[in-house]
């Protein structure tokens, strides 16, 4: 095993026939490359099986069990604190606003059950090679070692976005409509809010508007405002749990009108008044 302490980040390899160490309960968010080898995961009482070039998700306050079948090499980012935007304290990566979202995305993408999150064939290959570029940068840091790991991460977390994006098509209760999860295009876009209206998503989803707040309320048991209000909440948890941000900043770029409509938000959802973890 070999480990690179690259704040946010602790980069940790594995090369072994017995994994120790990796089967304890997350309390970080990570990824999971697969270079090499093969054997399987639990999660919870599921059994899940993994190979040579998958990338599979670990959410904090899940427990993976992980069980190797040969001998494999295993690379596992764990995703720490994550400071935005300027970088704060010294020799700290901050996190820029997009790849931050771009994470926040996969991690509440709920896709920690599938055997990977690459699917795309094209894409496969370009993570075996970024993980290469982020093992040699972390290990060495050569010049400008920051920025590559910062550039790597985010076409990394770009790649793991659009197979998520492109991989959940559903066949829609409307006739009209057969395309990707609407929830996966509103959690993409909610930081956009013209592309998660009523009007937009009827138009983007081929639903006439009238028909739109039935659809939903039958496909996914809720009411689209709902949704959409309590997904902004579980936002607004990530940014207490691993951010400095201000109340005052997460209402800001989550578009309440102050801290005192998010609170007040926060309150109605989950029944409690929002602290830091």
């Amino acid at each position: 095993m070999s480990g690179n302490i690259f704040q946010p980040l602790e980069i940790v390899t594995y090369d072994t026939e017995v994994l120790h160490g990796a089967s304890e309960e997350q309390e970080y968010f990570g990824l999971v490359f697969v270079e090499e080898g093969g054997g399987y995961r639990m999660l919870g009482d599921e059994q899940i099986p993994f190979q040579t070039g998958d990338l599979f998700m670990q959410t904090p306050g899940t427990s993976n069990v992980i069980t190797l079948d040969r001998h494999s090499r295993l690379h596992f980012i764990k995703f720490r604190e994550l400071l935005m935007e300027a970088g704060t304290h010294n020799n700290v990566l901050a996190f820029s606003h997009e790849q931050f979202r771009k994470l926040e995305f996969i991690l509440y993408s709920e896709q920690q059950h599938k055997q990977s999150l690459i699917h795309l064939k094209s894409d496969k290959v370009s993570v075996f090679a970024l993980f290469n570029v982020l093992i040699a940068e972390a290990s060495h840091r050569p010049s400008y070692a920051d920025s590559n790991i910062a550039l790597c991460l985010l076409a990394l977390l770009n790649m793991v976005a659009r197979n998520i994006l492109e991989s959940n098509y559903v066949q829609a209760v409307h006739p009209q409509a057969i395309t990707h999860d609407v929830l996966h295009y509103i959690n993409y876009h909610i930081y956009e809010p013209g592309k998660i209206t009523m009007e937009h998503l009827a138009q983007e989803f081929r639903i006439p508007v009238a028909d739109f707040p039935v659809y939903f309320q039958q496909q996914y048991g809720r009411a689209l405002e709902k949704y959409i209000l309590s997904y902004k909440i579980r936002l607004a948890d990530i940014r207490l749990m691993y951010t400095r941000m201000s109340m005052e900043e997460i209402a800001t770029e989550l578009h309440f009108t102050d801290s005192g409509q998010l609170t007040a938000a926060y309150q109605d959802v989950k029944g409690q008044l929002p602290r830091r973890s």
